[in-house]
């Protein structure tokens, strides 16, 4: 019986671990905003079919964490202006609780995407998905590359607020 228990245990570990590589892959949108999908809570929700469905753009580039890899996505100026985005700055948050401050402006200045694939495979949330920013850095070494733009590309992205 002891090992039946074992094994339930085992199991159900096993399923929470298999739920977490597959959650699905949605970014909510919130503050400074114009368009809503939930009025509620004042927040444009696209759901992972919105994303798919924006235009998508690839980057060639490498980051300080892999070598150089093709990422596609939609471009954050897409997704920004379907919220109606108004301000400066948006702060980005990661599922790692890591937040960080990105002005807007990089959206159309630096053609930034908001990738959901690496090399052709889903960014998985034990990696960097399922969403992360990523700047054409190679593309500009000379402006990209610098310690105030590497800590842009976040990762496990999930909720921008706009100020």
């Amino acid at each position: 019986m002891r090992y039946l228990g074992i094994a339930l245990l085992l199991f159900a570990s096993s399923l929470s671990q298999v739920r977490a590589q597959t959650a699905p892959m949605g970014l909510d949108v919130t503050g400074n905003i114009a368009n809503v999908t939930d009025a509620s809570t004042h927040t444009y929700h696209f759901t992972r079919a919105d994303l798919l469905g924006l235009e998508s753009r690839t980057i060639k580039t490498s980051t300080n964490w892999t070598p150089v890899s093709v990422w596609r996505g939609p471009t954050l100026e897409s997704i920004l202006q379907k919220a109606g985005a108004r301000g400066k700055v948006m702060h980005v948050y990661a599922l790692d609780n890591y937040k960080h401050d990105v002005p807007l402006s990089d959206a159309k200045q630096y053609g930034v995407i908001m990738a959901y694939e690496r090399d052709g495979k889903p960014l998985e949330e034990k990696g960097f998905g399922p969403l992360m920013l990523i700047y054409p850095r190679d593309d500009n070494q000379e402006d990209l590359n610098r310690a105030s733009i590497e800590a842009r590309f976040v990762w496990q992205i999930y909720k921008i607020v706009v100020e």
